[in-house]
């Protein structure tokens, strides 16, 4: 499929916290739909009702509370809506792997569906398109390009902001001379596709593993997502569990003493405890 001849849905969450795996929810999604062939967009917003509270560290950053969503619609109500509104596009997302995530567990069973959709993570090409940047959040790399990252972190602005962002990254690639689908995305495959991140099984997975089978203790260094700190930890992980393009280790962290998931490319180092 050609660039120019694709629907694309730029498509954002919010959400009650980081983790769809241990029961995060869904409290927010917008989408949009664009042609590039064509002018103007299409709009899909909604509020949505999780059903358990929203986390003080997602409320810190998207300023959603537990009253804004309490008589909004649940999930389960908004999806057939947002699946009919996304039918045939390609999907577009600022670090898809989170997005999807969510998107995978509140379909459920039905989560197969995703795999007839290409997939395009806009933080992915930002990183290989604007250098010398620094940090690749969304605020960021909009301030850099001259786009007002007014309202970041509300579902439907930053959809806006990713639009406007993607449409700079498609004119870089077109220039290059890139002009498919193909050559920008991926098909996602449910769980027969191994998450881009442990293509490899590198050392930090095959340490966790061992910790499994063998009940043993970890010292991590840990990246946080929220606020880019860094804590040394000791844990004692008991599963991994995998998304699209993100795996968590769920673990007791001894620090905080309560389980807690980690994502492991947060994890920046990591070795036994004697």
């Amino acid at each position: 499929m050609k660039i120019d001849e694709a629907t694309f849905a730029i498509f954002d969450f919010e959400t009650t916290g980081l983790y769809p795996y241990s029961g995060d929810m869904i409290c927010e999604v917008a989408c949009v739909m664009w042609q590039p062939s064509k002018r103007g967009i299409r709009k899909f917003h909604s509020l949505v009702n999780p059903g358990r509270p929203i986390s003080y560290g997602a409320h810190s950053v998207n300023g959603i509370n537990d009253d804004m969503v309490k008589d909004s619609p649940i999930i389960e109500d908004i999806l057939p809506g947002f699946l009919k509104f996304i039918e045939g596009s390609v999907l577009v997302a600022y670090n898809a792997g989170f997005d999807l995530g969510f998107l995978e567990a509140a379909l459920g069973e039905e989560k197969n569906i995703l795999k007839d959709y290409y997939v395009v993570d806009a933080l992915t090409l930002a990183r290989r398109l604007f250098h010398g940047i620094g940090r690749y959040n969304l605020g960021n790399v909009s301030m850099s390009l001259g786009i007002d990252p007014e309202g970041e972190h509300r579902a439907l602005a930053d959809v806006m902001m990713t639009w406007r962002v993607f449409k700079k990254e498609l004119d870089i690639l077109k220039s290059e001379g890139v002009d498919t689908i193909a050559d920008i995305a991926y098909i996602p495959s449910g769980r027969k596709r191994k998450p881009a991140a442990l293509k490899v099984k590198d050392y930090k997975v095959k340490l966790i593993e061992e910790a499994i089978r063998e009940e043993k203790r970890l010292s991590i260094v840990y990246r946080s997502v929220w606020n880019d700190s860094v804590t040394k930890r000791i844990i004692t992980p008991k599963e991994i569990r995998f998304g699209y393009d993100r795996s968590y280790v769920i673990a007791h962290c001894h620090l905080k003493n309560e389980e807690r998931n980690f994502r492991v490319d947060g994890i920046v180092d990591i070795s036994s405890v004697p």
